[in-house]
């Protein structure tokens, strides 16, 4: 994290490896399905061949199958993005908060990263369209490598947790499932990320616990290479639209390599969300914005 980025950009560091989570809908199985306006996305193509292991195809299938209760294919692919507001709160002793602020998020859920970021407080923002990252600070747009690089990481981390659970799908992804299936018991699977070039810096552990009874994702327990920490987000609230749920309400814990959870670093909630068949693209190139910075071939 440079030394010269905003007051909260170490809380988004930890943020946005988990914030703003969709889970599955109670009633996703529906047959009756409501579709937003817009056409599906053109699947990525561009992945490298690997070959999963047998135990990691059989933890996959799970996630396969309660990936399909996450607002169905069909209603999936025919949204284009999101946008909603997010505010965080830092708690400091006795859990008095010391820090609150608000942001606006449009993100975009298929191809390549795309998402707008805009801090109400003091209107910074942070742009990624593909390999390009425009960030703006204290009315102007700044080109310092570290700081747009740090910008750049904690909005691909947005755009990772909107993708869930379908990106854990990857047969790059080592995973396993910890606990023998049972009913009415949750479940916790592992993935590793021992690949570069995936959407989570090699060496990214992630545990995903799916709840009964509609196994939803209720905790993700991670450890982050670039922090050499281990967090754990919990989620709670759900609200659905066009069968697909997310979190309301989550709470970011600092944790042990044993997963024994610390102290709160924020909680934070969503606001307004809205889902969209059509996002406007000029939130990815404001007419002021001049040329972004490049990082060309990096997937993080």
């Amino acid at each position: 994290m440079a030394s010269n980025s905003r007051p909260e950009a170490a809380a988004l560091v930890a943020l946005l490896l988990v914030a703003a989570l969709a889970g599955p809908a109670p009633d996703a199985g529906a047959a009756r399905r409501a579709r937003p306006p817009g056409k599906p996305a053109a699947a990525d193509s561009t992945a490298p061949a690997y070959v999963a292991d047998d135990s990691t195809r059989s933890a996959q299938s799970l996630v396969h199958e309660i990936r399909s209760l996450y607002g169905g294919d069909d209603n999936y692919a025919a949204m284009e993005g999101i946008r909603y507001y997010i505010t965080f709160t830092m708690p400091g002793p006795e859990g008095a908060p010391v820090r609150t602020w608000t942001e606006a998020h449009y993100v975009w859920l298929h191809g390549a990263p795309r998402i707008r970021i805009e801090t109400v407080e003091d209107s910074s923002i942070v742009i990624v369209s593909g390999d390009t990252t425009r960030v703006r600070r204290d009315g102007r747009w700044i080109d310092d490598p570290v700081t747009v690089a740090a910008a750049r990481d904690q909005a691909l981390d947005a755009v990772w947790t909107w993708r869930l659970p379908r990106n854990l799908l990857s047969p790059a992804i080592r995973a396993r499932q910890l606990d023998p299936a049972q009913r009415g018991v949750p479940f916790t699977t592992r993935f590793w990320y021992e690949h570069p070039g995936l959407d989570r810096p090699q060496g990214t552990i992630l545990g995903v616990t799916f709840a009964p009874p509609s196994f939803t994702m209720r905790r993700l327990r991670m450890f982050d290479p670039r922090s050499g920490s281990w967090t754990i987000l919990d989620l709670e609230d759900d609200r659905s639209r066009y069968e697909w749920t997310w979190a309301e309400r989550r709470t970011l814990r600092a944790a042990n390599a044993a997963g024994e959870p610390g102290p709160v670093l924020w909680t934070a909630v969503v606001q307004d969300m809205q889902i969209e068949g059509r996002m406007p693209a000029i939130l990815l190139s404001p007419p002021d914005a001049g040329v972004g910075v490049v990082t060309p071939g990096k997937g993080r």
